[in-house]
């Protein structure tokens, strides 16, 4: 197969175009652009362990070359995954002549540097996944260009700077991972208006300031995460109404206030309710007991009061229940009875009361709880 060089090939696809080839030779010519382009991709690679990128020869059509997919219909690449290859090097701006690209899967890697602004030409984009690798300094594609963008995952990256205020306008998005990053500033307010997001989670960061409103108009939202970094404030009650959501991660903040005492009929479906670490004060609300598919309940470094709830015990599914560095108890007897009542949580593997103010006696009813168990804390009370 004969290569061109990437100037040359665009060249000709406007001379192709403006005068009305057949399109035969059109399709010609846009091949040569893929087969390009794939080519300067891989000069870009400077460690390939698994030999990935061996078969990216004139031996065979570069739709068969390891981690490339194309469109049956034109033959054009609409998939480059390259997930897990052990790969080190840049990404070249050539990527953004995969004109029909679709899927970008470069994740669990080691690509340094910069994104290429030049990928925000990529219409067709759907999933960009960039994951686990070594890319830096703040993101400058204008990603809002890719208005078919459903997922987007940066995580785990070096990436500063703020979030890139674009990221609020790609209206199709459905899950945005910007996880363990070094991205500061607010929580964009623009993201409420991402009616489609199923999925933002942004743990592990320097974000500031105050959980914005907007979030709980996310009315399709099943995973918020926020949790790991230096946010302030109350949480907004619109988060409480999102019926939808099975994961509310928000621990390590300095999140304050209480939780509304009918939490547990406006998140019917919570799986994993985490906020320890926090300012938050106030009672442990009895209607968490109707949250019936709860599995995490991890309300641990806070400043709630009064006492553990016996209803707890409805919670069938619940595995992890910490209430541990609160001001649980008044070093009063039977205030540890709650526990008998979760011999019905035939799931628990953790148990962490430590670091309270519980009187009275470790009820005999321990020995009968989940066979599961596997952590118990009760340290620092008043038995």
């Amino acid at each position: 197969m004969n290569t061109m060089h990437p100037f040359v090939s665009y060249v000709a696809i406007l001379l192709c175009f403006n005068l009305h080839f057949p399109s035969a030779i059109c399709a010609t010519f846009t091949n040569l652009t893929d087969h390009a382009a794939l080519l300067a991709f891989k000069a870009h690679i400077t460690k390939d362990p698994m030999d990935v990128t061996t078969s990216w020869n004139e031996s065979i059509h570069f739709c068969l070359w390891k981690g490339v997919s194309c469109s049956p219909q034109h033959q054009r690449v609409s998939i480059l995954n390259l997930n897990s290859q052990g790969l080190s090097g840049s990404i070249s701006p050539s990527i953004a002549n995969l004109s029909f690209l679709r899927l970008l899967d470069l994740s669990n890697n080691s690509f340094r540097g910069v994104v290429p602004s030049e990928i925000g030409r990529l219409s067709r984009l759907q999933h960009v996944v960039l994951a686990n690798n070594s890319l830096t300094r703040p993101i400058l594609v204008n990603l809002s260009s890719c208005f078919n963008l459903r997922i987007l995952h940066l995580s785990r990256n070096n990436f500063i700077g703020h979030i890139p205020a674009e990221f609020g306008s790609m209206s199709n998005l459905v899950e945005v991972y910007l996880d363990r990053n070094y991205f500061e500033g607010p929580i964009l307010d623009s993201f409420g208006n991402i009616l489609s997001l199923k999925v933002l989670s942004i743990q592990g960061n320097e974000i500031r300031g105050r959980i914005p409103e907007s979030i709980g108009q996310l009315k399709s939202l099943n995973i918020l995460n926020v949790a790991d970094n230096s946010l302030s404030g109350l949480i907004p009650s619109s988060i409480y109404n999102l019926s939808y959501l099975t994961t509310l991660f928000m621990r390590v903040n300095q999140l304050e206030g209480s939780l509304p005492w009918d939490i547990g009929l406006t998140l019917p479906n919570i799986q994993v309710f985490r906020i320890s670490a926090n300012h938050l004060s106030g009672v442990i609300p009895v209607s968490l007991s109707n949250t019936s598919n709860l599995e995490f309940l991890e309300l641990s470094a806070n400043k709630f009061s009064g006492g553990v709830l016996a209803v707890l015990g409805n919670l069938k599914k619940l595995s992890w229940l910490g209430v541990a560095r609160n001001n649980l108890g008044i070093e009063q007897a039977n205030e540890l009875s709650f526990i008998t009542s979760l011999i019905n949580c035939t799931q628990l593997i953790e148990l962490n009361l430590d670091g309270n103010n519980f009187g009275g006696q470790i009820p005999s009813s321990l020995a009968n709880l989940s066979s599961y168990l596997r952590v118990f804390g009760i340290s620092n009370n008043k038995i």
